[in-house]
């Protein structure tokens, strides 16, 4: 399946030529054949587009940007004593690494609960998954902002399946064929919230930068282990990467535009300033963008795009990543309708509609086995970064292999520690 109606749905000049803007489309878009005609035109070109009349109150919206940012304005050691750690992916750090390289930015990763009850007290045994446990700071040092984040949390989750079932509708010519893969992603996702903040880097170092630094009162700017010092020449917010999940909400300022994104570029590489793209929200938009698991579920017809995030000299940023993310144990493989299909002799069926399909591309992908390392590469170097390349067919890469040996012994129902499991995380690749 591809879009019918171009000229709609991609972001046009008034001369019909392409302009270097995401496509925004309109959830409350009465006509669905054209909802999911967007939608696979979007994911199978940028792999990013912005989102209007989502339905997520805007109070509700409001409420959560101010907790995020009182939640970033606490002191330092109030935030370090909720910091994950090797063996508890979720809670604060100001040390993540992207692509073997340190972030400038602080943030605050909240999940799930393993027992799928936020009611329950955090640190309760049944609320233990692979990514651990949630680190919420108390109601005396940070007011509501538990209440507010869960609220926030629980949109997103509604919304993510939402955008999962056209996003599948859109592979499948219209036609519900991936109804169980979908139930399970609704039931037992292990989505992560992730709440960031960006300070100014202090200095015309800073990638892209033409601004002169501007002085501030601000005395929370730099409450964290790395900002108060200026940037080192070429840091970004975050190296090039792509999300790991099957797709991503993102919620971020409309004032401070410092995410871009490859165009229509697969290559790890792409070098030149040029070629990346800088996304401009739309008044009242969400940015959504494909992620890993949804190019291997569509078999590359859908694109995970990589992006990066600029810092800034004078202004600071808050964002809030949402990522919807399938069951630990669901292996991802692409869709039965995105695939062409051969009979007993070994031709192809249907040859028609296999002329849009192609030959199977990826080797079953376990969601948890991707999860474990891509957490594990953020917080130590292993050698390398997991992609889905390696789960390409004729790769010969170790993953295949290894995702078995770890299948074999993990508990998703226990914390994943890194060092436990090192010996088969390591990469030989």
């Amino acid at each position: 399946m591809g879009p019918k109606n171009n000229g709609d749905i991609s972001s046009a000049g008034s001369n019909g030529t392409m302009c270097d803007e995401i496509p925004v489309i309109d959830l409350a878009n009465p006509d669905t054949s054209l909802l999911i005609d967007q939608i696979y035109y979007a994911c199978s070109t940028w792999g990013f587009f912005q989102l209007i009349n989502h339905g997520i109150p805007p109070a509700k919206i409001d409420a959560f940007r101010s907790a995020m940012c009182r939640f970033f304005a606490l002191p330092y050691d109030t935030k370090l004593s909720l910091k994950r750690s090797a063996n508890n992916a979720r809670g604060y750090f100001d040390d993540e690494l992207t692509k073997r390289k340190r972030d400038w930015k602080e943030a605050l990763d909240v999940g799930v609960p393993g027992s799928r009850d936020w009611s329950l007290h955090d640190l309760d045994d049944k609320n233990a998954s692979l990514d651990g446990y949630n680190k919420f700071p108390s109601d005396e040092e940070c007011p509501n902002f538990r209440e507010v984040v869960i609220e926030y949390f629980d949109e997103c989750s509604e919304l993510s399946n939402r955008l999962a079932t056209l996003m599948t509708l859109a592979l499948n010519n219209g036609e519900n064929d991936e109804g169980n893969f979908l139930e399970r992603m609704r039931v037992a996702h292990t989505s992560y919230l992730r709440m960031n903040y960006y300070p100014p880097c202090g200095g015309n170092s800073c990638p892209g930068s033409t601004i002169t630094p501007a002085a501030t009162d601000d005395d929370n700017l730099h409450n964290n282990g790395f900002s108060a010092k200026t940037a080192s020449s070429g840091t970004l917010g975050i190296s090039p990467h792509r999300d790991a999940g099957f797709l991503t909400i993102l919620l971020q300022d409309s004032d401070c535009h410092s995410l871009q994104v490859a165009r229509f570029e697969d290559d790890d590489h792409i070098g030149d300033d040029d070629r990346w793209v800088t996304v401009h929200p739309v008044p009242g938009s969400l940015t959504i963008n494909t992620g890993d698991m949804a190019m291997i579920c569509s078999n590359g017809r859908f694109r995970a795009p990589l992006h990066r995030v600029l810092t800034d000299p004078a202004r600071k940023r808050y964002s809030a990543p949402y990522f919807y993310n399938p069951s630990y144990d669901e292996f991802c493989r692409p869709f039965a309708g995105c695939c062409t299909k051969t009979n007993d002799e070994g031709a192809s069926e249907d040859t028609e509609k296999n002329n849009k399909l192609q030959s199977l591309k990826y080797h079953p992908c376990l969601w948890g086995y991707f999860r474990a390392l891509r957490f594990a590469g953020d917080l130590c170097d292993l050698g390398v970064e997991i992609q889905t390349s390696h789960f390409k067919l004729g790769s010969e890469s170790s993953h295949i292999d290894k995702q078995r040996k770890f299948m074999e012994v993990v508990d998703f129902n226990e914390p994943f520690n890194v060092e436990r499991y090192r010996y088969i995380l390591e990469s030989e690749d």
